[in-house]
């Protein structure tokens, strides 16, 4: 993208121009070098909006309680953007299931944007480009943003670094599983949400999850609540998104925006190093070197000094 184009889009970004939005995401994702883009409109326009990650194993009702909660903020007029990252296909490395089916009803709302990608087969449930996008909604007009992971279970800690706000959404009945979790995402979301609280196991599961994290000695004095609900419950969603509300209106502090940078600058420094790595000079090290156990070592070493 020329600078002159870029600036340009910077405008209309500026003005809440949806169409402008649209095509500079499909830019990133198609990008050689995206975090060019995103450091270039960061240069322009400062993250205001909330990002809340949700996350947890399959079935447990993500996409069914964004929709929810949706709903009640359309309500209040709020304006929601919405990341969905869906499991890659291995053979397209597409989207697979395509959560924006289950949110279609809001499709002509203009004030929901919802965006479906693949997670690109990356481990934590968040791809890097998934993690770009979402910078960039934030950098827009929306009051908030919502990012829905893979949900393949507790290794999906990415979007702790990239939300400010982290929900773990559990279903009943997973016995064991919950004890497993003890020493992974339950030390590092915010808000635990029991869902589908109208099956019989639910009161089971809750009380398990409650007696956790009542005796669990998180880092940091890391306060986590726990709530039930169900996509039917009004009620409870309503206070669900209030409890959300007041949370990221005290986080969207400095502490905050400065993990997130740290991240994002991880993010430019692993690309980076990447693509020095594909050079034809450090291939043809690599290729002319006979590999054994002791002596990968020192080619790294090697290979570092030839980075600087």
């Amino acid at each position: 993208m020329k600078s002159i184009e870029l600036q340009e889009t910077i405008k209309k970004l500026k003005a809440g121009d949806r169409l402008a939005l649209s095509k500079f995401l499909t830019d990133i994702e198609i990008s050689e070098n995206p975090m060019e883009l995103v450091l270039k409109l960061y240069n322009s326009i400062e993250r205001t909006t909330p990002i809340i990650g949700i996350t947890g194993f399959p079935g447990s009702g993500k996409s069914s309680l964004i929709n929810s909660f949706i709903k009640l903020l359309r309500i209040k007029d709020k304006k929601i953007g919405v990341i969905a990252v869906d499991p890659s296909s291995l053979i397209s490395g597409g989207s697979l299931l395509g959560d924006r089916t289950r949110m279609e009803q809001h499709a002509s709302d203009d004030k929901v944007f919802i965006r479906s990608l693949s997670s690109g087969g990356e481990l934590g449930g968040l791809s890097h480009k998934s993690f770009l996008l979402s910078l960039v909604m934030a950098t827009f007009d929306f009051d908030f943003i919502f990012v829905e992971t893979v949900g393949t279970g507790q290794s999906e800690t990415d979007i702790t670094k990239l939300a400010d706000c982290s929900i773990l959404t559990l279903a009943p009945g997973l016995g064991d599983s919950i004890q497993a979790m003890k020493g992974g995402i339950l030390e590092v979301v915010d808000l635990i949400l029991v869902n589908k609280s109208d099956k019989p196991e639910h009161s089971q599961t809750f009380q398990q999850l409650k007696s956790i994290i009542d005796t669990a000695q998180f880092p940091d004095s890391k306060n986590i609540k726990i709530m039930a609900t169900n996509v039917k419950d009004r009620n409870e969603n309503t206070k669900i998104i209030n409890y959300i509300e007041n949370f990221v209106e005290k986080r969207m502090k400095l502490v905050k925006k400065k993990e997130s940078s740290v991240w994002f600058i991880r993010q430019l420094l692993y690309e980076k190093i990447e693509k020095s790595l594909s050079k034809e000079k450090i291939l043809g090290r690599l290729s002319e070197e006979s590999f054994n156990e002791r002596g990968i070592g020192e080619l790294v070493k090697r290979i570092i000094t030839d980075l600087k």
